[in-house]
């Protein structure tokens, strides 16, 4: 089995669909259709379908949001190269490209080549939002300000979001909304504040059939609580994140690490012990701050 790298506990999430979610743009809605695996599905449905027709570009967008959503980087990065220097692409795939091109890149630690195509995707993000007016494309815009330039700006962008789409009732706006919203306020160390946006992205989408979404959203929440030193709902949430991950996710190993340390913080040592114990070293590879909770944790129990 591959290993699996921990990626950062508190994730900032948004996902890039072709059209806004109210009209079914995210992968997990589009799989609802079958019980194969998802990512098969549309694989064997972009075998099918017209090379660079109107419905291949969209069964890309879904086969990138999948590898987003599910944090695999290098599949991503792949699945976008051939597409990055194409001039001749549709507007929104364009867009969905240069974002998360950026994003690959900037996970895999290529930082001044993920600033130049984030630069690209800003552009084309402030074209088409004047055009359309998606609220999804004011949240699309504050996560690339976030990440690469200006949180105060990203908060901004995020508060107008929020007061001119109010009674959206797109669930996917509201989660991605929020999660941003959190992740700024987890960034200022402004911690009750964090605990509200990823509360509210929680309550967004956990009616939903989005469960990736919703494992990230209790695993964010989750966060803020520990960093607020609210140990007992850490648990709470990190415990209810894995009613919703898939068995072989990487989410199993970070949530239970954090699970170990939130009970290792409440004094219970042999849940502490229990919830390290299910981390399989052999085939988890931990960062160097992953390791080092793991193993300050190893060494007490």
């Amino acid at each position: 089995m591959l290993k699996h790298v921990l990626i950062v506990f508190l994730l900032l999430y948004v996902s890039m669909g072709a059209k806004a979610s109210e009209n079914l743009s995210d992968h997990e809605v589009f799989c609802m259709k079958t019980d194969q695996d998802c990512l098969t599905y549309i694989q064997s449905r972009l075998l099918n379908t017209q090379k660079n027709s109107s419905n291949w570009y969209k069964l890309k967008t879904y086969e990138f949001d999948y590898y987003f959503d599910y944090q695999k980087f290098d599949n991503l990065h792949s699945a976008l190269s051939p597409f990055v220097d194409q001039e001749e692409l549709p507007g929104a795939f364009k867009i969905q490209v240069y974002f998360y091109y950026a994003k690959s890149l900037n996970y895999l630690g290529d930082k001044q080549q993920a600033k130049a195509y984030a630069a690209k995707a800003f552009a084309q993000l402030d074209e088409i939002y004047n055009v359309f007016g998606d609220p999804l494309r004011l949240v699309e815009l504050a996560n690339l300000q976030h990440i690469f330039g200006d949180k105060k700006k990203a908060l901004r962008v995020l508060l107008d979001a929020e007061k001119r789409y109010a009674k959206s009732s797109d669930a996917i706006f509201h989660f991605e909304l929020h999660i941003n919203k959190g992740h700024i306020y987890y960034n200022w160390q402004q911690y009750p504040q964090a605990i509200e946006s990823n509360l509210k992205a929680y309550n967004a989408i956990k009616r939903t059939k989005h469960h990736a979404k919703t494992v990230i959203a209790l695993g964010n929440l989750a966060f803020s609580y520990f960093k607020h030193n609210d140990f007992n709902n850490a648990v709470k949430y990190y415990k209810t994140a894995f009613d919703y991950i898939e068995p072989d996710s990487i989410y199993q190993a970070t949530y239970s690490l954090r699970l170990a340390q939130s009970y290792w913080e409440l004094g219970n040592k042999t849940q502490a012990a229990l919830w390290l114990n299910k981390i399989d070293r052999t085939n988890v590879e931990f960062s160097k701050s992953h390791a080092k909770v793991y193993d300050e944790i190893k060494s007490k129990i």
